[in-house]
């Protein structure tokens, strides 16, 4: 597949050179959260077909961006995951995902929509200060319209994981994909949904107000401080 080009000595022409193509940044929104197995892309990202996504994965993984790695037994396969320019290309995406959720979710989500929580919380992972995490060890399990991912914090790190993992988080985190676009978009404070009903918490109340104070600096910029309740 000849990739086209702008033809443009211009940073931003020559990234989207690289980037600009179909599904090309999504598929690195996929490996933001780790590596991942050809078959778990194409369940993600379904509409784009197989040729296609081998495709973008093999451009991907000559410009430097996508590394292939295979897993010893017993996981016995192989996964896709970001080198160190593909992580920088994640960081960049950062700001242009919460303008997206800012300006172009403001309708909320069309029955039609397909949305995975992990999606919101890869997200908010490369937002969060590293510093404020350091004395932070707790993990949060959020679920959103049906969809479910996890946030782990340990050894001032943050980590996503998708779906169930069948381990029981310290507080669970209730929303729809509408509010945490919102939220995102810093359409609406923390505790401004709490206090609404649009936001549902449980579980250890240490680590949930811990976390609202983390999400503070960011997400909450424009609304004041938050607070964290426990139902």
């Amino acid at each position: 597949m000849v990739r086209r080009s702008y033809d443009q000595f211009c940073g931003l022409s020559r990234a989207l050179d690289v980037v600009g193509e179909r599904w090309t940044l999504l598929v690195v929104r996929e490996l933001m959260s780790g590596p991942k197995r050809y078959s778990d892309l194409a369940d993600a990202l379904r509409g784009i077909g197989t040729s296609l996504l081998a495709a973008r994965l093999k451009q991907l993984e000559s410009d430097g961006i996508v590394a292939r790695r295979y897993l010893r037994p017993p996981a016995a396969s192989t996964v896709y995951e970001l080198t160190e320019v593909g992580q920088e290309l994640a960081t960049a995406l950062v700001p242009l995902a919460l303008w997206g959720a800012r300006h172009q979710t403001c309708d909320g989500r069309a029955p039609s929509e397909r949305f995975q929580a992990e999606w919101a919380l890869q997200f908010l992972v490369r937002m969060l200060d590293p510093e404020r995490l350091v004395d932070l060890d707790a993990s949060y399990e959020f679920r959103i319209d049906g969809s479910v991912a996890r946030l782990s914090i340990a050894d001032g790190a943050a980590q996503v994981q998708g779906g169930q993992t069948g381990e029981v988080a310290d507080a669970t985190i209730t929303t729809d994909a509408s509010t945490m676009a919102a939220i995102a978009g810093s359409r609406i404070g923390v505790l401004a949904a709490l206090e609404d009903g649009l936001v549902e918490v449980d579980g250890d109340a240490d680590s949930l107000a811990r976390l609202l104070k983390v999400l503070e600096a960011y997400l909450d910029r424009d609304h004041g401080p938050v607070a964290a309740s426990s139902t």
